[in-house]
């Protein structure tokens, strides 16, 4: 299991798993994960969870694992999750949050990745 992020929150708390903390915006984070795709990895979590739009929140966490070849599956899903982010981003840029509002999202993108793992260990 391999946890791709942009939110520090993630890499501050989770010490069990591999993570990569990212220095780019929501749609940077996707693409990463859509370039992991390309290089046999498979979608664990569904990359526009939870009910933030791609326009509001900044942060992303996606959970993907190693695979043997090209998912098909998650290679279409990646894409269209891209596609819809930058449509909600050319309809409306994210606002200049404050700090508190950004912190904000942050708990709620490490709860939803939090809860998703739990999810995954279960099945």
């Amino acid at each position: 299991m391999l946890i791709i992020t942009n939110n520090p929150m993630i890499q501050e708390n989770v010490t069990d798993k591999e993570v990569i903390t990212l220095d780019t915006d929501y749609i940077g984070t996707l693409k990463e994960c859509r370039d992991l795709v390309h290089k046999g990895y498979e979608l664990l979590s569904h990359p526009l969870y939870g009910s933030v739009k791609p326009n509001e929140t900044p942060y992303r966490t996606v959970i993907i694992k190693k695979g043997k070849s090209l998912d098909t599956n998650s290679l279409n899903l990646i894409e269209e999750a891209i596609e819809t982010a930058e449509k909600f981003k050319n309809n409306k840029l994210t606002p200049m949050w404050t700090e508190k509002v950004l912190d904000d999202f942050r708990v709620i993108d490490f709860d939803i990745m939090r809860n998703t793992i739990q999810r995954i260990q279960y099945v």
